[in-house]
């Protein structure tokens, strides 16, 4: 039975994201960039390498990044050169450019003055722009000629702080973004003003929704996930000119908070998520006589803190990752029982 790779940051962490990368052509290789976040020592960002065969997880290169806790990281989706990587602190986001040989030095490309925000990277690995989340609004800004050029600002009404967004891998021009105390919005970019969803106000009780990720397999269908432990699935539709959210099913995926629910882009009947429970589990809907539940393959308890992020590796469907508070990061696979299921499925 293969068993999960662990890795010990010295610091608190929060944010752990694969890295895209014109080289990474060995898909027995996984490479995840996990940020330190600790308020009184000097934080960093460093590369981690998975080894499947060996299971071995270990450092491949670090960067200094500073004063600043490290609140979020998000590698750009594409493998054409350079590979750019956004970074969230408590004072700005900035765009750094990953260097050629990674173990030189991170290169910083551009600047926001925008406290906590949230990174969206255009998904078919276009880099000429990025839309960063901050407050009530989302923000376009150019990576062209101008750096840090502001092409356009959608602010949604009624909504006190935008807690997480998505952008939707069928239509580059929509995200989606959960507002607090308004529900869902849908920001086009081709439109002056979002779109409110009509009774998303309250999808996760009196709690927040902190994570949607859209189906990359299916049109129109996202998840949610919250800090009622619950995470739901969705259709978005149109409805004459009124945008609806139809909401299909849902399971209790965590005993508290969930921080990340996460579909699997090749086979969107896997999922990941992670929590205030102190675990991360590997979910296969497709596996289920209740329609309000799903088979846990895999319940990772080795991080003894708050799992705070997750994620999926860039060059195998098979291989997934978090990260808790305490900085424990651990990686595993999908089981070869589960895997081999999936890819008769697909054969």
């Amino acid at each position: 039975m293969m068993t999960a790779a662990v890795y010990g940051l010295e610091l608190q962490a929060c944010a752990i994201s694969p890295l895209y990368y014109p080289f990474n052509s060995d898909s027995g290789t996984h490479r995840f960039l996990v940020g330190t976040s600790c308020f009184a020592d000097e934080n960093v960002i460093r590369l981690l390498t998975f080894q499947e065969e060996t299971r071995v997880l270990e450092c491949s290169a670090q960067w200094l990044y500073g004063g600043e806790e490290v609140l979020g990281l998000w590698c750009s989706p594409s493998i054409a050169t350079p590979s750019l990587l956004a970074v969230a602190t408590p004072t700005r986001c900035s765009v750094l450019r990953l260097p050629d040989v990674l173990t030189d030095e991170l290169q910083r490309v551009v600047d926001f003055d925008v406290a906590r925000g949230k990174v969206v990277w255009d998904l078919e690995g276009l880099q000429h722009e990025v839309k960063v989340v901050t407050d009530n609004s989302l923000r376009v800004y150019s990576l062209g000629d101008d750096p840090a050029g502001e092409l356009g600002c959608f602010v949604v009404e009624g909504c006190t702080r935008i807690s997480c967004a998505a952008q939707d891998p069928h239509h580059s021009a929509i995200c989606l973004a959960a507002c607090e105390e308004a529900g869902l919005a849908v920001v086009d970019t081709r439109k002056k003003d979002p779109v409110l969803v009509p009774n998303t106000a309250r999808l996760h009780g009196l709690g927040v929704t902190r994570s949607i990720d859209f189906n990359s397999k299916q049109e129109n269908l996202f998840v949610t996930a919250g800090s009622d432990g619950i995470v739901i699935w969705h259709d978005l539709r149109m409805e004459g000119s009124v945008h609806m959210a139809e909401r299909n099913r849902y399971i209790t995926a965590h005993e508290h908070s969930v921080h990340r629910a996460l579909l699997n882009s090749y086979h969107d009947e896997l999922m990941i998520s992670c929590g205030s429970d102190h675990t991360l589990k590997l979910w296969d809907t497709s596996k289920t006589g209740d329609w309000k539940n799903a088979l846990c393959v895999t319940r990772l308890t080795e991080f003894s803190d708050s799992v705070m992020d997750c994620c999926w590796s860039s060059t195998s469907p098979w291989v997934f990752a978090g990260v808790s508070y305490n900085g424990r990061v651990v990686v595993d696979s999908v089981p070869e029982k589960c895997k081999v299921q999936f890819l008769g499925k697909d054969g």
